[in-house]
């Protein structure tokens, strides 16, 4: 997870940052009071909508405890548990639910449980992929309270460069040119510091097995981004792969990193996104990952990823090891990703919150 610097969201805190009572009825987006991934969903869906519809009011809040007859929308699971007992009863509440089950550790099952005892009180439950919907299908939310609407990319700043400038760029992060470059830039440890312990629902452990795997026939060479990748690093350091890890202070510095890449693997078990599946297929880097959040509704094996089951190790080194083998492959993998992500601009992500949720909330139909 990256730190948010999102420039429509930078503009539009500086106007409607929210911590108390609002006179306007609106759209209250709660976020961290932290610049993480959560805080740059909301900055992505509120400020396109405001630069859209003039008249809307978003705001982005990290304090719910005084609002009052308000649309309040928690950015996640996690949030709404820590908020729910101090809301005011006079509220809408829409909640967002990434990924996760019930059963999946003790912090999460006490989340789902607010989760389940709340569902009376909450007008909607956003997912991000077929699979949380379906879960939350299966966990007794009514089919009416569910929305599905998938996270955006903003395609200004993650774009394909030339051949040129992609060595340029690998050049100026030290990477080897005998070496084939796997990217993995995502929080796969416990904690936010040096995460040597593993947050197996990101697959840190499959990952370092495929690339394991992979390094038996290629010259493999890992760069990584984002915060706790001690599991990782260490993991690397013992099967003798070479590696750079930068902890990127924002998004916006992301690109290169894409650039520099001969492919990025996803070996996650459980994912709402994961946003580099989006950042990749815009940035014309191929993809390889498992079928997990919203990989599994938008990357189609052999058409612009390649795409293998959940804890496949073996899948995840057999794909890369095809893509690495045929450019040409890559080539048409980049082109078709392309196209598929053209639809996920944050601007018109953000304009189907409007359209299919919010200004319902806002407005609601009469009754017949």
């Amino acid at each position: 997870m990256q730190k948010s610097d999102n420039p429509v969201g930078r503009f539009f805190l500086g106007l409607k940052s929210f911590r108390g009572q609002s006179k306007e009825i609106g759209i209250h987006y709660v976020v961290d009071d932290a610049p993480w991934s959560i805080r740059h969903d909301g900055e992505s869906i509120i400020g396109p909508i405001r630069e859209q519809v003039p008249e809307f009011s978003g705001f982005i809040t990290v304090d719910s405890r005084r609002l009052r007859g308000q649309v309040v929308h928690f950015g996640s699971l996690w949030l709404f548990a820590a908020h729910y007992k101090r809301l005011r009863k006079s509220n809408r509440i829409v909640l967002t639910v990434f990924h996760g089950h019930p059963g999946l550790d003790e912090d999460m099952e006490k989340a789902f449980a607010t989760m389940n005892q709340a569902i009376p009180d909450i007008e909607v439950v956003v997912v991000s992929n077929s699979i949380m919907q379906d879960r939350m299908r299966k966990l007794g939310v009514p089919e009416v309270k569910i929305r599905l609407l998938p996270l955006g990319v903003d395609l200004r700043t993650f774009a394909p460069v030339s051949n040129d400038e992609r060595m340029r760029r690998r050049k100026a992060l030290g990477i080897p040119d005998d070496r084939l470059c796997i990217g993995s830039f995502q929080k796969d440890g416990g904690g936010w510091e040096e995460g040597n312990s593993p947050k197996l629902i990101k697959g840190p452990d499959v990952f370092l097995d495929a690339v394991e795997k992979l390094s038996k026939d290629h010259r493999i060479f890992v760069l990584l981004t984002g915060p706790a990748r001690g599991y990782v690093k260490n993991g690397l350091d013992s099967i003798g792969v070479p590696y750079r890890h930068d902890r990127l202070e924002n998004v916006s510095l992301l690109p290169p990193y894409y650039h520099c890449l001969d492919l990025y693997m996803v070996a996650s078990r459980e994912e709402g996104g994961p946003k580099s599946v989006l950042e990749s297929m815009a940035s014309g880097t191929p993809l390889v990952t498992t079928r997990v959040g919203m990989a599994a509704d938008i990357a189609v094996d052999g058409e612009n990823a390649l795409v293998v089951d959940i804890e496949d190790a073996d899948g995840l080194a057999t794909a890369a090891s095809t893509i690495l083998n045929d450019p040409g492959l890559a080539k048409r993998l980049t082109e078709h990703a392309g196209k598929t992500v053209s639809s996920f601009d944050w601007s018109d992500i953000a304009m189907r919150y409007y359209d299919e949720l919010y200004r319902p909330l806002l407005n609601p139909a009469p009754l017949s």
